[in-house]
């Protein structure tokens, strides 16, 4: 990029010269100029799209023809046998992207968000915290993908003596990162690596595009990421979906790190005093339940104090309610709309 940078530089410096004529048949400056940031963009691709295979690349610890050892969701590591053909996937939050890159499960949790619809009609184990392990061993699979819960950890020795191999998943903190890391790991386990490059880095060229325009922003505003139920509001970190999107786009969240008691919590106790106080440019809120109720709930807690109509967000009608398919549940092969959304709310403005 240096190395462009100074030929470009050379080629402004020539056309300024006198003594520069441009002998007849040559290529003008304007089109020079036009083919050297043709080729610095074309690097720019092609050094994101590397740097993302490296992270993917240090996943994977050892390969062969029919095994993959990898780093799981709790950091340890483990050996799998590929292309399983009887498979449970107990997190729907990963199941279409286990779909996506050409797996198939003869079961799932309870619920219809982020479940494709090859999978609406497979066998419904029960809740995602009540599963019932006497269904799932009579499926006799031969590979279970389970999230971090002890809900669903407890299951590993019956797992284990029953012969039935299994890989814990994460998908819970910085989501964003973990759709790629995690559809790279399932392509390696199905043997489909192919669809990854097909259906997952496509999606990841369009973020990283929109992650790259918002470093061209002078200006980093700031943001408070509301979570509310109809009971309770709390505010999002960067570790959270929501928070590691404004963070990626250069905007600064409200919870700084003195905030958070746990190390890696998606989302800390809301504090409407700390609100006032960091006066953000940007309110997001992310609901889940009835939306309604949870608007009532804004109203009453915090838009009916006098404070709430003097902070800048407000003033500026900046305060949004996201769309629970692109942000309260994993937007996973959709996440280049998600950035899109953010991206609109933030700097479409300045682009104007």
């Amino acid at each position: 990029m240096k190395k462009l940078s100074l030929v470009l530089a050379g080629i402004l410096m020539c056309a300024s010269l006198v003594g520069c004529s441009q002998p007849k048949g040559s290529v003008d400056v304007e089109t020079q100029i036009e083919q050297v940031q043709e080729h610095e963009n074309i690097q720019e691709s092609e050094s994101v799209q590397e740097e993302h295979e490296k992270d993917y690349e240090k996943l994977i610890l050892a390969e062969t023809d029919t095994t993959v050892t990898f780093v799981d969701g709790e950091g340890n590591e483990k050996t799998l046998t590929k292309k399983p053909e009887r498979t449970v996937v107990l997190l729907n939050s990963i199941l279409d992207l286990w779909y996506l890159v050409g797996g198939e499960s003869v079961a799932r949790v309870s619920g219809e968000s982020n479940v494709p619809p090859e999978a609406m009609n497979i066998t419904d184990l029960g809740s995602f915290n009540k599963v019932s392990i006497e269904a799932l061993l009579a499926l006799e699979p031969d590979l279970v993908l389970m999230h971090t819960t002890n809900s669903q950890t407890q299951f590993a020795d019956i797992l284990d003596q029953n012969g039935i191999e299994w890989a814990v998943i994460d998908a819970s903190t910085k989501a964003y990162s973990a759709f790629q890391n995690n559809a790279y790991i399932f392509s390696k386990i199905l043997g489909t690596e192919d669809l990854f490059e097909e259906k997952v880095m496509p999606v990841v060229e369009k973020c990283e595009g929109i992650i790259e325009r918002a470093k061209e922003n002078k200006e980093h505003p700031s943001v408070a990421v509301l979570y509310s139920t109809s009971k309770e509001i709390k505010v999002d970190t960067d570790d959270s979906s929501i928070g590691e999107m404004t963070s990626l786009l250069g905007v600064e969240n409200i919870v700084k790190p003195e905030d958070i008691v746990v190390e890696g919590e998606t989302r800390v106790a809301f504090s409407f005093e700390k609100l006032i106080e960091a006066d953000p440019d940007y309110i997001l809120i992310s609901t889940m339940g009835d939306v309604e109720g949870v608007k009532a709930k804004i109203a009453k807690d915090l838009e009916s104090n006098p404070a709430w109509n003097a902070l800048t967000a407000v003033q500026n009608d900046e305060v949004h309610y996201l769309p629970k398919d692109l942000f309260v549940y994993k937007p996973n092969a959709r996440y280049d709309e998600a950035f899109a959304y953010l991206e609109e709310i933030f700097f479409e403005k300045e682009a104007e």
